[in-house]
């Protein structure tokens, strides 16, 4: 020891681990004294999100960091996503009721609405994550300087396409040092539903922070109509049927086979049909000629004497089976017929009628006296009160730069190289045409095309042409491999119902046959590191490593899990046009992690999802319990400003 006194270089550094659990860690980062405020530390803060501060949330549920504690690299111009909407619906940027709304305002809403992004706001701003689908419930509910989260949790993107927007870093190269702090409370709070994600995913419950793409390309679903991966054997479709046209084919689907309503989530164990099924699908398919009835005689008679309240669940019926006719309140009906003349036969009592006043309209039932401020309409004239519903069922939607959604691997660039441009067909530009600053766009498809042209284009009379390899060509133009773009652009911190803390990576294994290579690293501490209902400091450091990162985990000021080198994250867009994905990549959420294409709204909007994708599978929950602060810190902190941030921090 008295030599390693005499050759200190200023670089001492020991380590003694055990497996991947942490016991004593000594290391001198510089030569020198330390200084240390008792304070919290603010230096390298690049967002940060207070509940106690009232700028940080308002009443539509949206939470923002604050405007003073902001990254110094942060680029936010003035500009409009025009086609967010198209993905928006998908996590709750932007909300409808699909059992409350028409063909016609959904297509506006659809494509129309936009999200504009304000010059100089570096903010992080995420919102309440919600769904259209109804298949499931996101409690939350804002308390004073906390939020309860009970199935619910907040998401939002930091960075569009071109730098445009980018209010926080997304990459971290060896070197860098990312900290994350929260301050949370895990508790066994009393469900308010039990439609959740946890409910379907209980292995991804205690997610509480997540960062990366929230979702796969959702336009698979368009260039894969045959589903080639046989996601949906296992996840049917849902019958629909308020979209006229819809792509389902009723003689598949037996309505009587659906017993009971009120599906419950199974265990992972369990596997059963139609787990996508709510109460609300009620609305079952019918043939109208088993149910015909002819025109009612309304003479004598008030329409207020046989007005049926409506039951709160609907009838479930089966075509292909015997079953009654629907009753109606028409006198036309057989049974009511029965049933009266019985009763006459039975009780022969006198029935005393109520004489109508001569002046009685037959043709308006109900008169000026059921509805007040109408003096001014003819109460002979005829109205349509009902608008005849849209047909949106073949429509095909684009972007705003007019490419279809249902093509796959488009691609464009923007030039004003007037080598190209000035040519001599009769499409070039020439300098009285040409104005100076203009760029164009040339677009094109990527080709899956693998087969050798040299041998395919021959003299033959079974060889291809130039007139037609591109039947060839373009005959698989439309794959599309949606898991490419998620490998290691996902990654989640866990706190398990035992107490221990941890991590979840999505990466990739090349020995895993077929497109789907996804693998899952996870790693946790020793149980008991979260105590239950009790406000705790959680602080976790990433090292950027030459040939990956590291993670350390801190709880209440103590180190008390450090994992072996992982490989390293990596956020970036999807390979796919941005127009198509706006929103979607380089995404944080906070209080649990993503709903991947769980909630996914295509054209057919009365659809439910039919196939289950990685991103759900792994990272499809949420943490329950109470959160009060996070802070995002670009810097390496010193392990006594994590101490002192949870010492002199009021939790």
């Amino acid at each position: 020891m008295a030599n390693l006194n005499e050759n200190n270089f200023h670089n001492l550094r020991m380590n003694i681990n055990k497996d991947e659990y942490y016991d004593f860690f000594v290391y001198k980062d510089s030569y020198g004294s330390y200084r240390f405020n008792n304070q919290v530390t603010s230096d390298g803060i690049i967002s940060h999100i207070d509940m106690c501060d009232k700028e940080c949330h308002d009443e539509n549920g949206w939470i923002y960091g604050k405007k003073n504690e902001v990254w110094n690299k942060a680029v936010a111009i003035e500009n409009t996503l025009y086609n967010i909407t198209y993905t928006g619906f998908d996590n709750g940027l932007f909300k409808f009721r699909k059992d409350r709304i028409s063909n016609k305002d959904f297509f506006e809403l659809f494509q129309e609405q936009k999200y504009n992004i304000k010059e100089g706001d570096y903010r992080l701003k995420l919102h309440q994550v919600t769904g259209s689908t109804l298949l499931y419930d996101y409690p939350i509910t804002f308390e004073e300087c906390q939020v309860k989260l009970n199935g619910g949790f907040f998401q939002g993107f930091f960075q569009t396409e071109c730098d445009k927007y980018k209010v926080l870093p997304n990459k971290i190269d060896n070197g860098d040092v990312w900290g994350f702090e929260f301050q949370l409370k895990k508790c066994d709070i009393e469900k308010e539903s039990n439609k959740t994600l946890n409910d379907k995913y209980p292995n991804n419950k205690g997610i509480f922070f997540f960062m990366g793409t929230r979702a796969e390309n959702k336009w698979t679903y368009l260039y894969d109509k045959d589903d080639k991966y046989k996601l949906e054997e296992s996840n049917p479709l849902s019958p629909d049927d308020y979209v006229e046209g819809g792509e389902i084919n009723k003689s598949d689907y037996i309505i009587g086979n659906f017993y009971d309503l009120d599906i419950e989530f199974p265990g992972p164990e369990t596997k059963i049909k139609f787990d996508d099924l709510d109460d609300y699908i009620n609305f079952n398919y019918y043939d109208p000629k088993l149910y015909e009835e002819k025109p009612c005689n309304l003479d004598g008679l008030d329409v207020m004497d046989y007005y049926i309240e409506s039951n709160t669940k609907a009838k479930v019926i089966d075509e292909n089976q015997p079953h009654e006719t629907l009753k109606g309140w028409c006198c036309n009906n057989k049974d009511d017929k029965k049933d009266t003349e019985d009763s006459n036969d039975t009780n022969n009592k006198k029935v005393e009628y109520i004489e109508r006043d001569p002046d009685y309209d037959y043709n308006d039932p109900f008169g000026d006296d059921y509805i007040e401020d109408l003096d001014n309409i003819n109460d002979g004239e005829d109205f349509d009160y009902l608008e005849p519903e849209m047909n949106i069922s073949d429509f095909e939607y684009e972007t705003e730069n007019g490419f279809k959604f249902s093509e796959a691997n488009h691609k464009y660039l923007m030039s004003d190289n007037k080598f190209i441009l000035f040519n001599r067909t009769c499409t070039g530009y020439t300098t009285n045409n040409w104005i100076e600053g203009n760029k164009v766009m040339f677009t094109y498809r990527n080709n899956n095309f693998k087969g050798n042209l040299f041998i395919l284009m021959n003299r033959t009379c079974t060889g291809y042409t130039v007139d037609n390899i591109d039947t060839l060509r373009n005959k698989d133009i439309n794959n599309h491999n949606p898991y490419k773009d998620i490998y290691n652009n996902a990654f989640a911190l866990r706190i398990k119902d035992d107490g221990s803390i941890g991590y979840r990576i999505l990466t990739k294994d090349c020995d895993i046959s077929g497109e789907n290579k996804t693998k899952i690293i996870e790693g946790y501490s020793n149980p008991n590191i979260i105590p239950n209902c009790e406000w705790c400091s959680v602080f976790v450091k990433i090292y950027g490593t030459s040939g990956g990162m590291k993670i350390y985990f801190y709880v209440n000021g103590k180190l008390v899990y450090i994992t072996k080198e992982l490989p390293r994250i990596n956020l970036r867009k999807l390979d796919e046009l941005y127009e198509k994905q706006e929103g979607v990549p380089y995404n944080i959420s906070i209080g649990g992690g993503t709903q991947g294409l769980s909630e996914t709204i295509l054209q057919n909007y009365m659809l439910n999802p039919t196939r289950v994708y990685p991103l759900e599978e792994y990272f499809a929950g949420s943490f329950i319990g109470y959160m009060k602060d996070f802070k995002f810190y670009n810097r390496d902190l010193e392990y006594m400003e994590i101490f002192n941030n949870y010492k002199y921090k009021s939790l």
